[in-house]
């Protein structure tokens, strides 16, 4: 169970383009200018923080859930600790 809970509440890897490569210098100079050019022509620049509040949220989330989780095991105990004083 807690091994689920990992794998949905944590970070996904960011993946490149396979040209990308940092082996290969003509492809940063490629790279470098292209970002130059996204940059200039004000490509996203409303959405810049997208990812932040990404993390935010599944943050949140996440806690939420923790709670619920925490508050539920909480209620069992009690619940049969009450059930047990009847016997």
């Amino acid at each position: 169970m807690l091994c689920l809970l990992k794998n949905l509440l944590r970070r996904k890897p960011v993946k490149n383009a396979p040209l990308l490569g940092k082996d290969s210098s003509h492809y940063k100079v490629t790279n470098a200018q292209f970002v130059s050019f996204l940059e200039q022509s004000g490509f996203r620049k409303r959405q810049l923080d997208r990812h932040e509040k990404t993390k935010r949220i599944k943050k949140v989330f996440g806690l939420a859930f923790v709670w619920v989780v925490v508050m539920g095991f909480a209620w069992v105990v009690i619940e049969s600790a009450q059930a047990l004083e009847l016997f």
